[in-house]
């Protein structure tokens, strides 16, 4: 049986019909304990009452480099005039570590292969530090804390302790990192095809021209003032260019002329909610 070619190219070109057309960003989250403009960190000063001091300043370097946001260095053997060159010291104080023993009964196996009870024992650590923080003039501090267990076993030897102290470190270091470091987050809004110039703006959005379509847009704003669907798309793009003064006039401007329209007040809330300082 023949096709006809139209109904061919129809059922070719659906899939791209009924993709929905989004605009997708990526957004800054400021870290917790934020370092402002920074981007040479400089770990200058560390003490504490446990070895893995150092296994935890290690791991700390490593995790904040392998963000990309921030560069740091442990410069503990470098000359003041070096260390004055970083944007922001960091130094570790009062590191420290502690152990707690803990046992439960449990099914085991003995060597002819039968169940038996037995009483199994483990170590749980937990350390802690201050990181005291030093960017121009400003001074700070927060603190990091990091478990660890070790695995259950008959007898508790100085091997499960250090697994234990091991694991406490190096999840207080990746705590360390996380607090200075900013991090990225995907976002992707549904655009709505029916507003005015659509298809022109998304054209560009398409091939990453975003102030382009903004343009677009804004252009047709001028004859088309009062329509939602254009307040809202302009608001999308403008969030994606960073601008959120206009993103947040515009997704008002969606609300107020189509409050019925849920889409329009479920992005406005969600904006307010991911742009709350």
């Amino acid at each position: 049986m023949r096709v006809p070619l139209a109904v061919v190219l129809c059922l070719v070109a659906s899939p791209l019909a009924l993709a929905a057309p989004r605009i997708t960003f990526d957004r800054q989250i400021a870290a917790p304990h934020d370092l402002g403009d920074s981007e040479e960190v400089a770990l200058v000063h560390a003490i504490g009452d446990n070895v893995k001091v150092e296994p935890f300043i290690t791991r700390f370097v490593e995790q904040v480099n392998r963000s990309g946001r921030l560069r740091m260095r442990d410069a503990r053997g470098e000359s003041e005039t070096s260390r004055r060159r970083a944007d922001a010291l960091l130094s570790v104080k009062s590191f420290t570590c502690d152990q707690r023993v803990g046992g439960a009964e449990g099914n085991a196996y003995d060597v002819d292969g039968k169940r038996v009870r037995r009483r199994f024992v483990w170590v749980d650590s937990t350390c802690m530090a201050r990181i005291d923080v030093a960017v121009g003039r400003q001074r700070s501090s927060f603190y990091v804390k990091g478990d660890g267990t070790s695995p259950r076993v008959v007898e508790l030897t100085d091997e499960e302790r250090n697994v234990a102290l091991e694991q406490a470190a190096r999840y207080a270091a990746v705590d360390a990192a996380e607090r200075i470091t900013p991090r990225r987050v995907r976002e992707s809004i549904l655009l709505d095809d029916t507003a005015p110039a659509f298809d022109e703006g998304f054209a560009r959005i398409d091939v990453g021209e975003y102030a382009d379509a903004r343009k677009v847009w804004e252009r047709a704003l001028a004859t088309a003032p009062r329509s939602p669907a254009l307040h809202f798309n302009l608001a999308a793009v403008c969030e994606a260019l960073g601008d959120r003064k206009e993103a947040e006039l515009h997704y008002v401007a969606a609300r107020q002329l189509a409050p019925a329209e849920g889409r329009y007040v479920s992005e406005l809330r969600s904006f307010l909610r991911r742009t709350k300082p």
